[in-house]
């Protein structure tokens, strides 16, 4: 008995230690599970990744048929939702059962209760109490043994469940339950280390997408304050914002009749033929109206898809009245263009966007309001004084110039000079181009009174002072004699005028220069005089010409030097020349006038037609008696030649009447030794009054050899015809 007692208390002691083995076995094998999951999810941060290590760790050490891991997301919008991640059975298993919903069985788990093992799942009253199933939906694979393990957080939260099966009764038992909860365990905490890291990452995402949509608005807001021209910014926006947030931006304008037009558009590479798409989101279905346009008559975004193109389309909203429409065009997934971000982004480009718009029309108006006033207050054309060749040019800035105040004008004084003037008003717009106009007409309104140059820029400062302050101009002003070549100057601050010589060579008439007109009350202005040869040009120019921002004034003159010695004599071209190669094909940062003279001598016939008023007789002598001297008249032959056509144009101007009176025509020609002048008016004269007048034509026989007047419907003329004296010496 003792033998016996003694054999069945080892063989107790020995199933207790291989019992005790066993669990030993059974704990290494769990503690060498739980340590290869763990170092497996410990250099994991994807969320994807680890679901699919922990259902394969928990699917191989419980021997289930097939997990699930199916866990909750939250995206970067706030929304929940489940995702699913299997083992064990292929994706197409499960593709149409969907996720599992809350029934009576699989609901506790994703509560956040106690671990639940079914030794058969049939056999549990729960099963079978949900519509529509009643148990297993169609398709599924065969389900007795059931182990679900909940998987939470530190701080309690239900990150989702484990969920493992097996088509035979009683697989799992108590060890495979202890596993999987190691395994939720490690789960949890390889869950909250990769939702934090996507958290950080999401936030520093975000962060960098604020950053480079904040980057991207400075870069546009510098694009559309850098010009004035409607075309340039608009262009220049839609090339910053494509690629950086859309795949097409297309910008549309309101035109004058309420359509759309493109003003500018730019389509990324990867968007193939952007035009087709943008016509699909345009094509909306059934009744639904052009997105474009429901954004105009609405004021509000609209966000348009078609599944593979998604699109936000914005109204640029002006201070009176709508602009247009701005579309950002992606083909990211759908839904993307309702991100809060990108649409507040969007407003924001588009409110930028609508100042630039009316900013540019605004300063377009502007700017041709300034042309069309400069240009009226301009010279038509330049006078036609024989003897005398000119030219002139006027060159607007830039399109993001304002128009500013220079000017140029040619007159033919009463006292037979050429008045010649040139001048920049300090200032831009309406105002200059206002200013400018009183100051040519001032100008005007001393030259004719006969003052003397340096008379009539002290007239025009002293007329500046009193206007103000503010108005300030720099001027040339010169009385050119035209039978002598001398000109009488006087530089008011303005850049030097240039003599180009007719050999080409060119100095700067660079004698004392005063101050600006309107500048000092006290200022003086000295006469410089020169002599302009036949065959020298005399160039006014304004300092748009020599000086820019990036070019000193003394390089710019001795460029304007070295242009002007190489361009051609006749004044069109020489001022073409010299505007193509000084300025180019560029715009320029400022007005350009020129004025272009050359003194030329008078043809052996000479051919006027002149003004029916009085104060033109001057200038007319002045240019017969260098006509005259030309053909060899000796000076008493010219004093009573110019007597005589005197008498006949008084008569011209006097007499003369009709509705045809503007102007009379004065020929002059040699011919077989005598000169023939011809006076031809387009009136009837009218006779004699009592004892006015009617002592012309005596004057004009006396200093003529015939003398015929041919009065006619259409006018009168007068011909005289005098032999000149071939014996010089006799003649005095």
């Amino acid at each position: 008995m003792g033998c016996l007692v003694t054999w069945r208390l080892k063989q107790s002691l020995l199933a207790e230690r291989r019992r005790a083995e066993e669990r030993l076995r059974e704990e290494s094998r769990i503690t060498g599970i739980l340590h290869e999951v763990g170092t497996s999810l410990a250099a994991e941060l994807d969320t994807h990744k680890v679901s699919q290590i922990v259902i394969d760790a928990a699917t191989r050490a419980t021997g289930a048929a097939f997990g699930a891991f199916v866990y909750n997301v939250v995206d970067d919008r706030g929304e929940a939702y489940r995702l699913s991640t299997l083992s064990g059975a292929p994706i197409e298993a499960f593709s149409t059962l969907g996720l599992p919903g809350d029934t009576p069985i699989i609901g506790p788990t994703f509560a956040g209760g106690d671990p639940v093992r079914l030794a058969d799942v049939t056999a549990d009253p729960r099963y079978g109490q949900m519509e529509p199933h009643r148990g297993l939906p169609p398709g599924h694979r065969p389900l007795r043994s059931y182990l679900a393990v909940p998987v939470r957080s530190r701080t309690g939260e239900v990150l989702g469940g484990l969920f493992l099966g097996h088509p035979e009764v009683g697989v799992f038992d108590e060890n495979d339950e202890r596993t999987v909860i190691g395994i939720a365990t490690h789960a949890a905490l390889a869950f909250d280390h990769a939702r934090l890291y996507e958290s950080e990452h999401l936030a520093r995402t975000a962060a960098e997408a604020a950053g480079a949509r904040l980057a991207l608005l400075s870069d546009a807001t510098r694009a559309l304050t850098s010009s004035l021209e409607l075309e340039v910014v608009l262009g220049e926006l839609a090339r910053l914002v494509t690629p950086a947030i859309a795949d097409l931006c297309l910008i549309e304008l309101v035109e004058p009749d309420g359509s759309l037009c493109r003003a500018a558009s730019a389509t990324a590479p990867a968007l193939g033929d952007g035009a087709l798409g943008l016509e699909r989101l345009r094509s909306r279905p059934g009744d639904a109206p052009d997105p474009a346009l429901e954004a105009l008559r609405s004021g509000r975004i609209q966000v348009v898809s078609d599944g593979s193109l998604g699109a936000v389309v914005v109204p640029l909203a002006g201070r009176r009245e709508p602009l247009g429409v701005l579309w950002l065009v992606t083909d990211t997934a759908p839904g993307n263009e309702s991100d809060p971000d990108t649409l507040t982004f969007a407003e924001e480009l588009a409110r930028r966007a609508s100042i630039a718009v009316e900013n540019a029309r605004l300063f377009a108006r502007q700017r041709s309001v300034s042309e069309t006033l400069q240009q009226s207050l301009l010279p038509e054309r330049l006078p036609d004084i024989p003897g005398l060749s000119t030219a002139a040019r006027y060159l607007p800035g830039g399109p993001d110039v304002d128009v500013g105040g220079d000017w140029y004008d040619v007159m033919q004084l009463p006292g037979g000079g050429i008045g010649l003037a040139l001048g920049d008003v300090v200032g831009r717009g309406e105002r200059a181009a206002a200013l400018m106009g009183q100051l040519r007409n001032a100008v005007r309104a001393y030259a004719f009174e006969g003052q003397p140059p340096a008379e009539v820029v002290e007239g025009i400062n002293g007329l500046l002072l009193d206007a103000g302050s503010e108005h300030m101009a720099t001027m040339l002003y010169g009385v050119l004699d035209a039978e002598s070549g001398e000109l009488r100057l006087v530089n008011a601050g303005h850049p030097p005028p240039l003599l180009v010589a007719a050999e080409g060579g060119g100095r700067f008439l660079e004698g004392a220069s005063g101050p600006p007109v309107g500048a000092l009350p006290t200022a003086r202005y000295v006469e410089h005089r020169t002599i302009l040869a036949p065959g020298e040009t005399l160039l006014f120019y304004s300092d748009g010409l020599v000086e820019d921002r990036s070019t000193p004034l003394g390089d710019g003159l001795a460029r304007l030097r070295e242009t002007a010695a190489g361009a051609p004599r006749d004044l069109d071209g020489f001022c073409s020349h010299v505007l193509r190669r000084t300025i180019g094909a560029t715009a320029c940062d400022d007005d350009v006038a020129l004025l272009a003279v050359q003194v030329t001598a008078l043809g052996s016939e000479l051919h006027l037609q002149v003004p029916s008023q009085p104060g033109v007789l001057a200038p007319l002598r002045a240019t017969m008696r260098r006509w005259l001297a030309q053909a060899g008249a000796s000076d008493l032959e010219a004093y009573e030649l110019l007597t005589a056509c005197g008498e006949a144009c008084t008569n011209a101007i006097r007499h003369a009447s009709g509705p045809l009176r503007s102007d009379f025509e004065v020929d002059a020609a040699v011919v077989d030794g005598a000169v023939e002048i011809v006076v031809r008016d387009r009136g009837s004269w009218r006779q004699p009054r009592g004892d006015v007048g009617g002592r012309g034509l005596p004057i004009i026989e006396a200093y003529v050899d015939e003398l015929d007047v041919r009065p006619g419907a259409a006018g009168t003329e007068v011909r005289m015809r005098r032999r000149l004296t071939l014996d010089r010496e006799a003649v005095r």
